[in-house]
């Protein structure tokens, strides 16, 4: 790949992460609260069994 191209695709992907950082808005409280605690404790909060989905 040519540098020309190269720098084109990499605008393209930075460009693109930027306009879905807009979109998306900003973090509530409620979902940093949720990502913290999700930290905290790890996987042994994780539901198992019929509570983790369906069995493909």
């Amino acid at each position: 790949m040519k540098a020309k191209e190269r720098q084109s695709k990499l605008r393209a992907i930075v460009d693109a992460k930027a306009k879905a950082r807009c979109l998306a808005g900003e973090i509530s409280g409620n979902q940093r609260r949720f990502l913290r605690v999700g930290l905290e404790k790890g996987k042994e909060l994780e539901p198992a069994g019929r509570l983790a989905g369906p069995i493909p």
